[in-house]
């Protein structure tokens, strides 16, 4: 206890002297020109107050609260995945290897999904013809960014 009231008063003693904005002589009395508002700083004659237009930009609390730009969503599992499911590593997807990466997507939300199956097969086929845009029989990055980012409107 004895050692930060002793600390305390050692800042008291260090701290810089502050000039307290000067107060009206008499209680409702105005300040004159050269005192400020108990609070506020004095702003000298020769120097304008600057408007709101020349400020420098928002205040540091609006930067804060600016939001973070944040990636394509689409590109997230493309850039993180192709590669994986890229297995002659030529940078295109052809069709078995989109319909493993297909098959493993929705097998990690469908247990029981069988990419073997009729519908399974139907679904792969489908959703291949729809990514492949240019019908080159394989599925560039490009492409398949495309075909997982949704239409505006």
């Amino acid at each position: 206890m004895l050692t930060s009231l002793l600390f305390a008063a050692a800042l008291q003693a260090t701290a810089p002297t502050q000039d307290l904005p000067a107060q009206p002589a008499r209680t409702g009395q105005s300040p004159s020109a050269t005192q400020a508002m108990p609070g506020t700083q004095p702003v000298p004659a020769d120097r304008p107050m600057a408007s709101p237009e020349q400020s420098a930009g928002p205040p540091p609390a609006a930067q804060a609260a600016q939001p973070t730009p944040r990636p394509d969503p689409a590109k997230l599992p493309v850039e993180t995945q192709f590669a994986r499911y890229d297995a002659d590593g030529d940078g295109m997807l052809d069709k078995g290897e989109y319909g493993s990466w297909l098959a493993a997507l929705r097998t990690a939300k469908e247990a029981d999904f069988k990419a073997e199956s009729p519908e399974g097969r139907g679904w792969i086929d489908g959703s291949f013809a729809s990514a492949d845009a240019n019908r080159d029989q394989k599925v560039s990055r490009e492409e398949l960014v495309r075909f997982l980012t949704p239409k505006a409107g």
